[in-house]
């Protein structure tokens, strides 16, 4: 039986679903964010919550306008243990990982990128998440950080230039509502773009 080649990540297709979807989910993820900041002091909750911000990428990527009250829903207190148990392999690989001057752990952290989303929408335990993330993602990965790479600098460029023009206009409280929105479409466009790492690279790994 032939092997399927692996699905590579598609650097135009990526940047344009991050505009797509992130423009169009920008409010209903400023509504969910600002619902898990209300919440956040609310033990156990507050867990359940933080696990529905983590995994909203994995939502997005259904191409579907999300619901922001679905952080409540009871799914994500469910895999409390699995999302935690995942997070400290996570930390201490990379953490051993960044002793070898720095590129193994940054690497290692775009291999284990996706572990969260196979985790709930897979239904994997932590240790086969890391690995389908690291399968999933072979090949990919230099794409996955020149995107990051581009995309951290246009945010602190557009960042600075709304800020210097609000600082010349000197009214603080458009400098407050446009810098706000621009916070709040780099949040989204950055979770679009984890959204479209899922999209396409989900099913390099079963």
């Amino acid at each position: 039986m032939e092997l399927l080649e692996p699905k590579k990540l598609n650097f135009a297709e990526t940047l344009n679903d991050a505009l797509t979807i992130g423009v169009k989910n920008a409010p209903s993820i400023m509504a969910a964010v600002a619902l898990w900041l209300v919440t956040i002091w609310i033990p156990y909750l507050n867990v359940g919550t933080t696990i529905a911000i983590t995994l909203l990428p994995a939502e997005l990527a259904k191409g579907n306008v999300i619901n922001p009250l679905g952080i409540f829903d009871s799914k994500y207190r469910r895999c409390m243990g699995e999302f935690l148990l995942t997070s400290i392999l996570q930390i201490m690989g990379i953490y051993a990982a960044m002793l070898f001057l720095f590129i193994p752990g940054i690497v290692l952290a775009l291999s284990w990128s996706l572990a969260y989303y196979y985790l709930l929408e897979k239904g994997k335990n932590p240790i086969e998440a890391l690995r389908a993330s690291n399968t999933a993602t072979y090949g990919s990965k230099w794409t996955m950080f020149f995107i990051s790479l581009i995309f951290g600098t246009a945010a602190v460029i557009a960042t600075g230039i709304c800020g210097a023009v609000c600082g010349a206009i000197g009214v603080k409280i458009i400098t407050i509502l446009v810098m706000l929105a621009v916070v709040i479409l780099i949040a989204s466009i950055s979770m679009a773009l984890k959204a479209s790492y899922w999209r396409q690279l989900k099913d390099n790994a079963e």
